[in-house]
């Protein structure tokens, strides 16, 4: 044999596949796919395979994970054994092998739609909804009738916040079953309740109920849609029952902390919670306990130790959730808004005329937690203005946008670059169609009725999009809520929510949110010509009938304050989900950093500018 044959030769790489599958990485991931067996020869391996599937079946799981590694080295892409692999690592947890596995079961011919299935499944599992959406989709191809798929696709869609398709699914997944399915009731109840649809919800739960009562998270949904009816009595029963079925439930516990803590009973929220980390230790509580546990430590005035539970509950995002703050998502949402409103560049953009025959968008602006929820619940009191909260069509329209200047012949840009693309030929229709899809959304999404005269838009992520909202309804009111920036700082990190790039994790992310968003303002409002309106978070607390008159004045209605204040809540076409925390106004929140001393030094150099910018840095008077 020749010196060059020998160097020809193939090297044995015994190298695992970093995946944790078990098998070497030129077998997993790093597999070359060229000179594997053809799969006709796979017959020969039957018998190991059977021995296999023996001892899986008798519970002799390494006994079998020796026969499929074997296996799956003489042919990688044995669909058996990588089926049998893949059941073994999701049991034993190693979720980074059983995602390699399941989508290169899912890559092989024929296309199963059972393995595309799987793979979904195994993301939603782990919250990534949004990966979820393409197996599911392909799924659907091949078993377009198929109740599981469309459940599934219910499911991705609600989570993503796309819940009109969400429940469009659902609905589906209900005419294809055999059978009514529980489960699958109560997931359309949760969507319908997360759009608004309180009463529908409701008639929904009790529909999911009659079909298995000893639903513990079932009934916990339902309490949240009664709370959200202002029916308390009813949550804190339907709450009970729960936890009589489900004692250890932990999602349950805090809910029913939370709901004492509505009741202004913040002794009993903190024994809930200390009675699961008994339960529970050595484990720890997760970030939405301990948010829970700060809340009502700080109704107590025990700042110190509220302090400590708001930071113990972002340690373990971080520490435990592995999550980190990645500020690129934000400054390339900046640099791009930056680049481009300018007004020589937006000259001459189109002026869309208001919709015929539409209610008036009012955009309430505002960094998170800021206070345009409560400002909402304020307006929403008056007849002929409907809440839409968070819901409103605005991202999806910045979606659609490059879409539609590209299908219309101009140049593939992205957004917001592409609102430029829309001063010339054909493209110059897209913005007149936007704002028609935008009330067309809010309609058929029962957002707004024959009776709405103006609708109320605090979508989060309308800093961003403040010049598309400008561009699209350019006499559409924009009321700006301004608050101290260490308090809109604190209240986002007191809480459990985590932002665009993780944001939240730490008091300095959400001081870097917090600038940036306020960058984003400042640059479409010097560069833009905006109906606009600054209000003070602390007004609308201390004196809330004169601001709230003052807005009302530029919206252009005339109304007495005193009265629509002093009513009951309005029934609306959509409860807004801030409802079911609605109390009446109050001061707490108001300079709710002077409590909490000297913790802000990681957040101070973003937010000093601001702070001076905005006037908050002269002393500031607290009522009594």
């Amino acid at each position: 044999m020749s010196a060059s044959t020998l160097r020809s030769r193939p090297v044995f790489d015994p190298t695992l596949c970093a995946c944790g599958s078990g098998l070497r990485a030129r077998r997993c991931c790093g597999l070359d796919a060229g000179g594997l067996p053809d799969p006709t020869h796979h017959t020969a391996l039957e018998p190991l395979v059977e021995q296999a599937r023996t001892a899986r079946a008798g519970n002799r799981n390494r006994e079998a994970e020796r026969h499929i590694l074997q296996i799956l080295d003489l042919a990688p892409h044995h669909r058996e054994a990588l089926r049998l692999l893949f059941e073994l690592r999701r049991a034993e947890g190693r979720l980074a092998a059983a995602e390699a596995l399941i989508a290169r079961i899912a890559s092989l011919p024929p296309d199963v739609a059972a393995a595309h299935v799987q793979h979904a499944q195994l993301l939603i599992n782990q919250s990534r909804h949004a990966e979820a959406e393409a197996p599911a989709r392909r799924a659907l191809q091949l078993l377009p009738r198929d109740p599981t798929i469309h459940h599934i696709l219910g499911i991705i869609f609600t989570e993503t916040n796309r819940l009109i398709a969400g429940e469009r699914h659902y609905r589906l997944a209900l005419g294809f079953a055999d059978q009514r399915d529980a489960a699958l009731l109560g997931n359309l109840a949760w969507n319908l309740k997360q759009q608004g649809r309180l009463d529908e919800a409701a008639t929904t739960y009790d529909a999911t109920l009659a079909l298995k009562r000893d639903n513990a998270r079932g009934l916990a949904g339902y309490a949240q849609v009664e709370a959200g009816r202002l029916r308390l009595d009813q949550a804190e029963a339907l709450l009970a029952e729960a936890t009589a079925i489900a004692p250890n439930d932990r999602m349950i516990a805090v809910l029913t902390a939370l709901t004492r803590l509505h009741r202004d009973d913040p002794d009993a929220a903190i024994a809930k919670i200390d009675a699961t980390a008994a339960a529970i230790a050595p484990q720890s509580l997760v970030a939405t306990e301990y948010a829970a546990k700060g809340a009502a430590l700080e109704r107590l005035g025990r700042f110190d130790e509220a302090w400590a539970a708001y930071q113990s509950g972002r340690a373990f995002q971080r520490d435990r959730a592995n999550r980190s703050f990645d500020p690129a998502p934000i400054e390339a949402r900046l640099a791009a808004i930056r680049a481009t409103f300018t007004a020589d560049r937006l000259a001459g953009l189109a002026r869309p005329t208001p919709v015929a025959s539409a209610p008036m968008p009012i955009f309430l602006l505002g960094t998170p937690r800021s206070g345009t929820a409560l400002l909402e619940q304020m307006l929403m009191q008056c007849p002929g203005i409907d809440p839409a909260d968070g819901r409103a069509p605005l991202p999806e329209l910045a979606r659609l946008l490059p879409g539609l200047v590209t299908g219309l012949g101009g140049p593939a840009e992205p957004f917001p670059a592409a609102l430029l693309d829309t001063m010339a030929g054909d493209q110059r229709d897209v913005l007149p169609m936007l704002a028609n899809r935008y009330i067309a959304m809010l309609r058929g999404g029962g957002v707004i009725t024959a009776e709405t005269r103006f609708v109320t838009d605090r979508n989060p992520d309308l800093p961003w999009l403040l010049g598309l909202a400008g561009a699209l309804f350019p006499t559409a009111p924009i009321i700006h809520v301004l608050r101290h920036p260490l308090d809109v700082t604190l209240s986002g990190f007191a809480q459990d929510k985590l932002y665009e790039g993780n944001a939240g994790v730490t008091l300095a992310s959400m001081a870097a949110l917090y600038d940036a968003q306020m960058n984003a303002i400042s640059q479409i409002r010097g560069q833009t010509t905006l109906r606009y309106l600054p209000v003070r978070y602390e007004d609308l607390v201390q004196a809330p009938l004169a601001t709230i008159a003052r807005v009302l004045d530029f919206i252009g209605i005339a109304t007495d304050p005193a009265t629509l204040l002093a009513a009951p809540p309005r029934a609306v076409p959509r409860t807004p989900a801030h409802r079911v925390v609605q109390q009446p106004i109050h001061q707490r929140s108001r300079y709710r950093h002077r409590a909490f001393g000297p913790v802000f030094a990681e957040a101070a150099p973003l937010l000093a500018p601001w702070i001076e910018r905005l006037g908050y840095a002269e002393p500031q008077e607290i009522a009594p």
